[in-house]
């Protein structure tokens, strides 16, 4: 009982610090802030993309309960943050997904393959942008990434998606969320 008081408290103190964190702005590497319109009192969610400066996934912020749908949307749109990248090629499609107890899993186009630019990074970036995004969403531990309804080997040579993954902190710029 003790232990899980402490455990609340010190969850209480992260999403304290996060949320004030988020009302001043993230450091980016102007020196400037990125601005926020986030109320904090409402429900928010992150959803990662690529910071072209530190080579790393960064956290965006939206106002909102995390879906499915609205979490795959925002990855597919992009970033609203100008000093972000998105983490999918053009032109990639969601095809549908389905969840099987803690596991979603997703099926995109072809082009999240045809159109990847490569190399390990990039590779990095894409999975576990698509990962850790929706990893955050409750129910969900696991993301299984598939094109066309199928399992693949890698995406663009790198990494082992022929199963599930969990989400990966060690992908974040500093940022451990």
């Amino acid at each position: 009982m003790k232990k899980e008081r402490i455990l609340a408290w010190l969850l209480l103190a992260a999403v304290t610090a996060l949320a004030v964190r988020a009302l001043v702005g993230w450091p980016v590497p102007d020196g400037g802030a990125i601005p926020t319109a986030l109320d904090t009192s409402e429900p928010f969610y992150s959803v990662y993309f690529a910071s072209p400066e530190s080579g790393r996934l960064e956290p965006e912020f939206h106002q909102g309960t995390p879906t499915v749908d609205r979490v795959l949307a925002d990855l597919l749109a992009g970033p609203q943050s100008g000093s972000l990248a998105g983490v999918l090629p053009a032109e990639t499609a969601v095809l549908g997904y389905r969840q099987s107890g803690g596991t979603l899993y997703v099926s995109f186009s072809h082009h999240l393959v045809t159109n990847h630019p490569g190399g390990s990074t990039g590779e990095i970036l894409t999975v576990y942008g698509i990962v850790n995004s929706l990893a955050d969403i409750d129910g969900i531990e696991q993301v299984q990434i598939l094109v066309e309804n199928q399992v693949i080997d890698t995406l663009a040579g790198h990494l082992n998606l022929r199963r599930a993954l969990s989400k990966d902190h060690t992908a974040l710029g500093g940022h451990m969320l």
